[in-house]
């Protein structure tokens, strides 16, 4: 596997491709030991921004995949500005349990409850009760004087985005491979990604066993404009059966919640052909 899509892997699951973050690391991976948030590096959000939040763990009430699961419940999650303050609900769920030595991980789309107001710098804060729990979205430590303050703030948009997303030709397998490496193993397809915006896009995809009927939805990020499933080393969504047949629907969503399916029908595709591990030799 190549060093930039060895990348791929670092956020644990389908949301950490971009590896934007100092990391925890286990052995050869690299996990991330905080909540990681969608808009990733954006300056400006819509008034009814979607928000995607990743977090990973080994199971046990410290987990981040734990925390996750009692957001918009014990734990409140809302943007603050100085002149307002508007909670964040809850659109999705999804829960990839994990398996030996894996993580457990949970995605979570997540809007505000109504419009933020338009021009305003938000910053992005969670309460337990009256704990401030900044540090889930605040990597590194705190050094001395300075404020308990997240890591994410963005400015509203004045002009709401009402466009849908636009498709400019069904995505197709460009790459696909299935093969154990020194970390762990390689078994992803990347289909080409002709989508046309103008603003940031979450895809949904839901993985369809041909055989058995077996299905797995996710949210991904594209990633230098292709669309990634599969498992890259440390994490994934789905671990192809070799040579397999399956289907995939695309589902784009920009950043103020307008969708639009890449095709009518299923896009269907066979898995990767399972490759002898040759590394170690």
């Amino acid at each position: 596997m190549t060093q930039p899509l060895r990348k791929i892997c670092r956020w644990g699951f389908v949301i950490g491709w971009l590896a934007l973050f100092p990391t925890l690391v286990w052995g050869q991976c690299d996990f991330s030991p905080w909540v990681t948030v969608w808009p990733i590096q954006a300056e400006i959000i819509q008034p009814r921004q979607l928000f995607l939040f990743s977090g990973s763990g080994l199971g046990g009430t410290q987990s981040l995949a734990s925390k996750l699961q009692q957001f918009t419940g014990s734990i409140r999650v809302y943007l603050w500005s100085s002149r307002d303050s508007v909670d964040l609900i809850m659109l999705d769920r999804l829960n990839f349990p994990g398996a030996g030595t894996f993580e457990d991980h949970t995605q979570l789309l997540l809007q505000p409850s109504r419009p933020l107001l338009p021009d305003t710098e938000y910053e992005l804060r969670a309460l337990r009760g009256r704990e401030n729990l900044f540090y889930l979205f605040a990597p590194g430590r705190l050094a001395p004087g300075q404020r308990r303050a997240t890591a994410y703030r963005w400015k509203t948009s004045s002009v709401p985005d009402s466009k849908a997303p636009v498709w400019l030709a069904t995505p197709t397998v460009l790459q696909k491979k299935y093969e154990a490496n020194s970390e762990g193993t390689d078994n992803y397809v990347l289909f080409s990604n002709p989508l046309r915006d103008s603003s940031k896009c979450l895809i949904k995809a839901t993985i369809r066993d041909a055989n058995d009927g077996a299905s797995v939805t996710t949210y991904l990020l594209p990633w230098q404009n292709q669309l990634p499933i599969g498992w890259f080393t440390c994490g994934g969504d789905i671990r192809f059966k070799s040579e397999e047949e399956y289907s995939v629907r695309f589902e784009a969503i920009d950043a103020a919640g307008n969708r639009a399916f890449a095709s009518g029908q299923p896009i269907r595709f066979r898995a990767p052909k399972k490759v002898a591990c040759c590394w170690g030799k």
